[in-house]
């Protein structure tokens, strides 16, 4: 509604009303954690403000900066635009503004440790809003306060506070604020021992976040306003694992987790395959955009064509929900326990992880039994344990010591009954950027070595993926793209001479996606048709000039049983739905070589894997409790069983070798996580125990990996 409102006033010349819209949205996308795309919209704000004085002082774009600029820790910078505005606000007689100038002000000094800074911020800005009615500014304060009072151990001032807070919140009708107030509330009744009470507080706040998401279109939408209120989620669990309510427990993570992909899967969602001329448009306006991108060698021309191409995203996403074309309906309830035990063989156990404070928690669960395991660490020090870990891995180095660490915390208290031969890890927060099966246990033996290991985005994903029945079986078996002409595709990378020798191998990775170099990756042809040799002749090979985004979508997708692609890849954290795969260019179409995850939602897929041969396929925007939008869940929801995924940058030579180990096992019947591991232990094997985890860690698989693909291979 904001973005129609926006459009029709840049269409009338309304600079007043363009100023005012573009503020909201940039507080849009701040309140779903979207600081990069927030930013974009404050600025230019600003500066069409600035170009046009008659349309007044841009308050709203100031204050919503600087929320975007302390997300991204960037605090005197924050700081300094507050205090600009409130000069302003307060020479202007802005009460509202000056308001919540001093409330953002008082949340600035509760971030930085600043207590009686924040006491007399919020103070002053609750008593304008109180004088001056300003009910919404009333109910922050007082929640911000409420959480001053707790911290100094007055529970009942804290009480009476956040009751005020949730009082405003109602009154003038705010759902979006509501959760979060009844969280606080429900946190403080849990803090006095009203157990009962907490607990009905925190469904009555899942109620209202259901009511919000059950009405949006944009199905990654859905995940970034979940995982902006995973707090409720994650509190509410807290209170049942304390009391030993596993299954209820399990419900209140599994409301959250995966449900994008959940929903998608569970409503078998069809998106409109005859487009409207204005979607194909902009789908055109988008395209054309992003190859001027990856063509300039400006500066300043690409920060200009970044700003139009956030634009006209939203253009097109604005355009695509005015049709309702991509709305799914919303699963009432996530699968019960009893249905996920049923979903799983005797040697599988599901370890669901939920990072919190002080001590973080493991839900595991069994074909016939489960319970919550309390780790000996919180989110904090695993936090900090995986990212030293993943540094080093990165680095090509073998750290023992933190592998042991970070084993011993996460699987070394497990209790013996969800001690499994085959693990489904359910990750939560840096832990999807973690392979366990280069983990190392108190013997220093890889777990890869005694398990075979599988990830999901959560638990009712998994079983829906194994329930869920076939209407249509593939009758192709494998589809491959590689060996994609990059040189000369962006007319920049002839100019730069190739990289040579083994300390440069070519990694399928760049680290900007735009104004960057491709080299060409000569490799994947090589590996595409080993590939294609081994599972079996009924195959489609895309290769060299034919290899374009253009040629791959126009392919019947949902025929092939195997998709395999290796290509450059990337992964956008700021903007998730721009992560993807860079293919070929065809001169004749629009595309413009990007398979992007905002358009492989839309594909149609029905394979039993879907191979990512490219660097950072599995890494994406973590959506709190949620989980991640990646490339991965992007092939899931398009109707791919299982997504095999890259960490970090596959270095070409051992990828080649991994994936004719690992299509050599699928092809002598073996489940597809177990093909995986053994192909790993092949590498292991062959180079020895002494090559860094670097060079085999990477892939992992995603989805349901514990079924065998039926090639007919002989």
């Amino acid at each position: 509604m904001v973005g129609d409102a926006f459009l029709s006033a840049k269409a009338s010349g309304d600079v007043g009303g363009q100023v005012r819209l573009l503020e909201m949205l940039g507080n849009g996308f701040n309140e779903a954690k979207r600081y990069g795309e927030a930013l974009a919209f404050f600025e230019r704000a600003i500066k069409t403000s600035s170009a046009n004085p008659d349309a007044g002082f841009p308050f709203m774009a100031y204050e919503g900066e600087s929320q975007a600029l302390v997300a991204q820790g960037k605090v005197s910078e924050a700081e300094d635009k507050l205090e600009q505005a409130l000069t302003m606000a307060r020479a202007n007689q802005k009460r509202g503004h000056e308001a919540m100038i001093l409330l953002s002000l008082g949340e600035l000094a509760l971030q930085t440790g600043d207590r009686s800074g924040a006491i007399k911020h919020l103070e002053q800005a609750a008593d304008i809003s109180r004088k001056y009615k300003f009910y919404r500014t009333v109910g922050q304060a007082m929640i911000d306060l409420a959480g001053l009072y707790r911290d100094a151990g007055d529970l009942k001032s804290a009480e009476e506070r956040a009751a005020v807070g949730v009082d405003a919140s109602r009154r003038v009708g705010d759902r979006y604020y509501l959760p979060r107030d009844l969280t606080i509330l429900a946190d403080l009744k849990t803090l006095r021992g009203s157990s009962s009470e907490a607990e009905a507080l925190y469904q009555n706040a899942e109620d209202v976040i259901d009511g919000m998401l059950v009405n949006l279109h944009e199905a990654y939408w859905g995940s970034s306003l979940a995982g902006a209120m995973s707090d409720t989620y994650l509190r509410h669990f807290e209170l049942e694992a304390r009391q030993g309510n596993v299954e209820r427990a399990l419900n209140v993570l599994e409301r959250v987790r995966g449900r994008t992909a959940a929903v998608l899967l569970e409503n078998k969602v069809r998106f409109n395959k005859n487009e409207s001329e204005s979607v194909r448009a902009l789908e055109d306006e988008v395209s054309d955009l992003q190859l001027r991108l990856m063509r300039s060698e400006s500066e300043q021309e690409r920060a200009g064509l970044l700003d139009q191409l956030v634009e006209y995203e939203r253009r097109l996403e604005w355009t695509r929900t005015n049709g309702k074309e991509s709305r799914p309906g919303w699963f009432e309830k996530p699968a019960p326990l009893k249905e996920i035990q049923a979903s799983l063989r005797p040697d599988e156990v599901v370890l669901e992880y939920v990072l919190s404070e002080p001590r973080a928690h493991c839900v595991w669960i069994s074909q016939k039994h489960a319970g919550i395991q309390t780790l000996p660490a919180g989110r904090q020090r695993i936090e900090e344990l995986t990212r030293e870990y993943l540094a080093e891995m990165r680095a090509k180095h073998d750290d023992i010591d933190l592998a042991k660490q970070l084993y011993g915390v996460l699987l070394g208290s497990l209790p013996t009954e969800a001690n499994r031969e085959r693990l489904i890890v359910v990750p939560d927060g840096i832990l999807n950027l973690l392979p366990f099966d280069t983990l190392r246990d108190s013997t220093g033996a890889f777990l890869l070595e005694t398990r075979t290991i599988s990830y999901v985005p959560a638990s009712t994903v998994l079983t829906v993926l194994r329930t869920a029945k076939d209407t249509q079986l593939p009758r192709q078996t494998f589809l491959g793209v590689g060996d994609v002409p990059y040189q000369n595709q962006g007319h920049v990378s002839a100019k730069l001479d190739k990289p040579s020798g083994v300390e440069q191998r070519l990694e399928r990775g760049f680290s900007d996606m735009f104004g960057a170099t491709l080299y060409d990756l000569p490799q994947t042809r090589e590996e595409i048709l080993t590939v294609s040799k081994i599972v079996g002749k009924d195959s489609v090979l895309l290769l060299g000039p034919s290899a374009t985004e253009t040629a791959f979508k126009s392919e019947p997708l949902a025929d092939f049983k195997i998709v395999h692609l290796a290509a450059h890849g990337f992964a956008d954290t700021q903007f998730p739905e721009r992560s993807g795969l860079v293919l070929g260019l065809d001169p004749a179409s629009h595309d413009d070589g990007l398979l992007q995850i905002r358009e492989i939602i839309r594909l149609r897929f029905n394979a039993h894997l879907v191979t990512l041969s490219a660097c950072n396929t599995g890494v994406g925007k973590l959506q709190g409790e949620e989980g991640v939008t990646s490339l991965v869940e992007a092939f899931l929801v398009s109707g791919a069983k299982a997504v095999v995924a890259s960490l970090w940058s596959a270095d070409d030579t051992y990828t080649l070798a991994l994936m004719e180990r690992f299509y050599t096992h699928i092809a002598e019947g073996q489940d597809k996580a177990g093909a995986l591991r053994h192909a790993k232990l092949d590498l292991l094997a062959k180079y020895g125990k002494q090559v860094p985890p670097y060079y085999w860690g990477a892939f992992v698989l995603a989805g349901d990996g514990g079924s065998p693909i039926p090639l007919g291979v002989q």
